[in-house]
């Protein structure tokens, strides 16, 4: 009896747990069939709208075709908007580069790039080499479409700087702006307003505003201003009728008693006449200061003899003698007249020639040696005034209405 109990309750137990299941199972295949009844209406939505978009797409190809570019940038526009092909956009770019209108193709270009990625997995699409090689020919087509300014400057060689400077292609940036090269100097820009700095040495800064039409060439030519620095050059030398040539050009004749005006900086200064020893000097100019230098010519020969030298010898010649001829006679008073009344008179004459020789003597080498050392610029040659030593000087530049 108690076994025949057991069995009905495993029987039950079978009976609930069969049930369990059979309601699981149902509400399983309920959640799956729930859970699938909207792919298909979705599916169908997205074959509707490819093939929506495909067929709007087919209108733009044939308006491309036509040559109604606009036309098929608005289609191909409206397809990816139905149907988010990302050929539309590569499409998109090549009408719009067919209008000329490179940056904005450039942009679907990139467009193109990242939808393809969005929709692979981040995988680049298979003609993404030739994309990129399009970015860039488009990049430059877009500067060369830009207009065209050429820039001149008299004198040339000026440094042009361009602030805001979109689209240019330049060397660097400054406060100045960019350096867009030196004149004469041509370029492409987009239209609008430019700070414009042109820049010389020795020259006023040419500022101004550059305004670039919207189409065509614009060609300007500027002027530059010489820069009134203020520096002087005096110049002293002692001989009269001397070129003064600085940096190899003839500037005056000695004696110059004005100023020379001179660019600040360094220069060289020579000084030539003929028959003397060339001289030459490098100074540094300072604005607003008055550098006076001075050299002193020499003579490239000896400087010829004079009454000094006239005297001096015949002088020197006789002291000489003289000198002998005391000599001679102190040694004929020794010989001869050792002892006698003579002897005393010997010894006079002795003492005589020795002393009116060594005056004689000394007077005309000195004479001589005057001569020589003298400096031997004829005195006709020489400026009035005081001798002065080789030097250079500077001091504050006297105001341009005195300056002599």
């Amino acid at each position: 009896m108690h076994h025949r109990t057991d069995q009905q309750q495993h029987a039950r137990f079978l009976l609930r747990f069969a049930r369990f299941l059979a309601v699981t199972l149902a509400l399983c295949v309920a959640s799956a069939a729930l859970a699938q009844a909207p792919e298909a209406p979705k599916a169908a939505a997205d074959e509707a709208a490819l093939a929506a978009g495909e067929k709007v797409a087919e209108e733009g190809r044939d308006a491309y075709r036509a040559g109604r570019y606009a036309d098929a940038i608005a289609l191909f526009d409206k397809a990816f908007a139905l149907s988010s092909k990302p050929a539309y956009l590569y499409n998109i770019a090549r009408a719009k580069e067919k209008l000329a209108e490179y940056d904005s193709a450039i942009k679907y270009l990139e467009k193109y790039l990242d939808a393809y990625k969005q929709q692979n997995a981040g995988a680049d699409p298979q003609n993404a080499a030739d994309v990129k090689n399009l970015v860039r020919d488009f990049k430059q087509r877009a500067f060369e479409a830009l207009p065209e300014v050429t820039i001149n400057s008299v004198p040339p060689g000026a440094q042009v700087y361009l602030g805001a400077t979109d689209g240019l292609l330049t060397e660097g940036g400054s406060d100045k702006g960019s350096l867009i090269g030196s004149t004469p100097v041509s370029t492409h820009m987009k239209p609008g307003t430019y700070q414009m700095t042109v820049q010389l040495t020795n020259h006023v800064d040419h500022r101004a505003e550059l305004q670039v039409p919207q189409s065509g060439k614009l060609n300007l030519s500027i002027a530059m201003k010489i820069k009134q620095t203020r520096s002087g050059l005096a110049i002293w030398t002692n001989v009269k009728g001397a070129q003064v040539a600085v940096d190899g050009k003839v500037v005056a004749v000695t004696p110059y008693n004005g100023v020379l005006p001179m660019p600040p900086g360094v220069h060289q200064v020579t000084l030539t006449r003929v028959g003397y020893h060339t001289a030459d000097e490098q100074v540094t100019l300072s604005e607003d200061k008055l550098t006076t230098v001075r050299l002193n010519l020499k003579p490239s020969a000896g400087p010829p003899a004079s009454w000094r030298s006239f005297t001096g010898w015949p002088l020197l010649i006789l002291g000489g003698l003289a000198i002998g001829g005391g000599y001679v006679a102190k040694t004929f008073a020794d010989k001869e007249y050792a002892g006698s009344p003579l002897f005393v008179e010997r010894q006079k004459l002795q003492n005589d020639g020795y002393y009116l020789g060594g005056a004689a003597v000394g007077l005309g080498l000195g004479l001589i040696i005057w001569d020589w050392a003298r400096s031997g610029v004829n005195s006709d040659d020489l400026v009035s005034g005081p001798y002065l030593d080789d030097g250079v000087e500077n001091k504050p530049l006297p105001p341009p209405e005195s300056t002599p």
